[in-house]
């Protein structure tokens, strides 16, 4: 007998953070590549011209943008892009003074080698998570080797011929960013929230049963009753209307309206659980590390007491670690909650570092997380390597209503 197994999904939101976060990181290694490359290109030109007495100088240029764009790499954050897009430009436009005032024929008969620095401006933008955002560092990176092109031809004297490379990269990085954009528009338009389709299901489920529920107590009590009034041949004795009384309190009660409901809404719990969250992504802000949060926030989380606080104390020491080791001033929470299993995923862009290389005298992640949740019959998973970011997946297993509401 062939079974399937559901297979979870991460958030549409997480998804396209996921995606962005990754091109801006194949553009940050092709930018790399290109600049790695073109110090041979370099050495040849300038040798086969008679140049090479001048050639220390726009290595060095090649130098500084190389451990600028090593350095937004691995400490990824708005502070290093803007100190790589600074300090970039102002090597590329040192590099292509440099070069044209030596020989000004490079101009027109050399331009891949004075545009190839400018153009890396263009895809600098290492770890970038929303198509938006990755769009305006795009543009401003060919703003930006434009003005190199202008400014160095200006000095010089020349011409002024930014080259084709820059407007290359733009065109396909920027496109990359306005297609994400475009898709991400799109399935917002035609592909449902299946979450809000889930719950409108749940509540059409819980409509059917109350009507259904209804009927019954309609039919046992008020048609029952009234059919004994008018098949009743003399008064009414102290038996029956003892019987109309009780069905009279039956509707009074409702108690059978409160057994329709769903029984994970009424869990106070969930209030406290999300309000502790908040104080808790409040509390890092105050503390300089930004915290997005993201994932289901319509379904209503259903955990113990006990659990919930492991919970928020393991993702504190979670955040506790990315403010003090990962080197970023970002980080981003992504909750999720089944009928299973309540999952806070913390998620950053750092530095990493090797999970099987801790020592066994370091208890941060072993005690205050791994620990902590394992005693609430939970898991935690964690994904991390030296230069990609770290994320952290804590699932905790629900409970059930008597065991939510003490």
């Amino acid at each position: 007998m062939s079974t399937s197994a559901r297979v979870a999904i991460l958030p549409r939101g997480v998804a396209s953070r996921v995606i962005t976060t990754a091109v801006s990181r194949a553009a940050w290694g092709v930018a790399l590549a290109i600049l790695v490359l073109t110090i041979p290109v370099l050495v040849d030109v300038l040798v086969d011209r008679g140049l090479s007495a001048m050639l220390w100088a726009p290595l060095c240029c090649l130098a500084v943008m190389i451990l600028l764009l090593v350095a937004s790499g691995v400490r990824p954050s708005t502070a290093t892009r803007v100190l790589y897009l600074a300090g970039g430009s102002a090597s590329a436009l040192v590099y292509a003074i440099l070069l044209l005032s030596a020989d000004p024929t490079l101009n027109g008969e050399a331009g891949f080698i004075l545009n190839r620095p400018a153009m890396v401006l263009v895809l600098g933008g290492v770890s970038i998570a929303r198509p938006l955002a990755g769009l305006r560092w795009s543009l401003l990176g060919y703003l930006l080797s434009l003005a190199v092109a202008v400014v160095s031809s200006l000095v010089v004297g020349v011409p002024i011929e930014p080259g084709w490379g820059p407007t290359i990269a733009v065109v396909v990085y920027a496109g990359a960013f306005v297609a994400l954009v475009v898709v991400n528009a799109n399935q917002n338009k035609q592909i449902p929230d299946l979450v809000r389709l889930e719950d409108d299901t749940r509540r059409l489920a819980i409509e059917n049963q109350f009507e259904q529920r209804a009927a019954a107590i309609v039919h046992d009590t008020v048609l029952s009753d009234l059919t004994a009034v008018m098949n009743s041949s003399g008064p009414i004795d102290a038996r029956a209307r003892e019987r109309f009384r009780a069905d009279v309190a039956t509707l009074r009660d409702a108690a059978w309206l409160r057994e329709s409901a769903d029984p994970a809404a009424v869990s106070p719990h969930d209030a406290v659980l999300r309000n502790a969250l908040e104080a808790l992504v409040s509390d890092f802000q105050w503390r300089g590390l930004s915290v997005d949060v993201t994932g289901d926030s319509s379904t209503v989380i259903r955990i113990t007491p006990d659990a919930s606080a492991a919970l928020i104390l393991a993702v504190r020491a979670c955040l506790d670690n990315v403010l003090k080791h990962a080197g970023t001033s970002s980080a981003e929470l992504v909750v999720s909650t089944t009928d299973e299993a309540v999952t806070v995923m913390v998620v950053d862009h750092g530095v990493g570092f090797d999970p099987d290389a801790i020592a066994v005298d370091r208890l941060g992640l072993r005690t205050s997380v791994v620990s902590r949740i394992t005693a609430h019959r939970g898991s935690v998973r964690i994904w991390s390597t030296p230069g990609s970011g770290t994320s952290v997946l804590i699932s905790v297993p629900g409970a059930e209503l008597d065991e939510v509401v003490p």
